[in-house]
């Protein structure tokens, strides 16, 4: 690949990374991607009459998504699939997160998703991405949030609860000692 095609490369995969905080946008921001690159979408629950020549895709709970092409002659001799996934550990925000602590301050109800080293979540500036369900006149719709300003931190502890590289091992509780704290300006 010459120098400049791999640097446009590189600049739209930085672009794409840094609008997609969460395996909910990666899927959003793909699709588009394809529907740009003539692709139609597919419903999982409909019968598909696939065409010769096209293009198609599909997402599942709107955090993963699959594309393929249908070759023009019908004729199928071998196939290609290349796979990656989009989500990595993270803090996931639990249902009416909100706990106010000695009526001075908010921290949030959280759980760990995937293997994580806790101890590097520790006084980083945190946004939060993800997606939001909420009943609209009875109907389910999503909406996808990103706040990448820096709003929340997980305060550290005291230096003699710290000793090791991960929280479990360190007798440190996610429910109890690794609350986001929502920042106030």
């Amino acid at each position: 690949m010459e120098e400049s095609r791999f640097i446009d490369f590189s600049k739209e995969l930085m672009e794409f990374i840094d609008k997609s905080p969460s395996a909910f946008h990666v899927t959003a921001n793909f699709a588009e991607m394809l529907k740009k690159n003539g692709y139609s979408q597919l419903n999982e629950q409909d019968k598909w009459n696939l065409l010769p020549g096209e293009k198609y895709y599909v997402t599942r709970n709107g955090s993963s998504i699959i594309a393929f092409c249908i070759p023009k002659n019908n004729k199928i001799s071998n196939f290609q699939i290349a796979a990656a996934h989009s989500d990595s550990p993270a803090f996931k925000i639990k249902e009416n997160p909100e706990m106010v602590e000695d009526n001075r301050y908010l921290s949030l109800n959280v759980e760990k998703y995937g293997g994580m080293i806790t101890q590097s979540w520790f006084d980083r500036p945190l946004g939060a991405a993800g997606r939001i369900v909420c009943d609209v006149d009875g109907i389910l719709d999503s909406i996808l949030v990103n706040i990448s300003e820096p709003s929340f931190i997980i305060p550290s502890l005291a230096i003699h609860m710290t000793r090791g590289n991960d929280a479990s091992k360190m007798g440190i509780s996610v429910q109890k000692e690794m609350q986001p704290v929502a920042a106030d300006k």
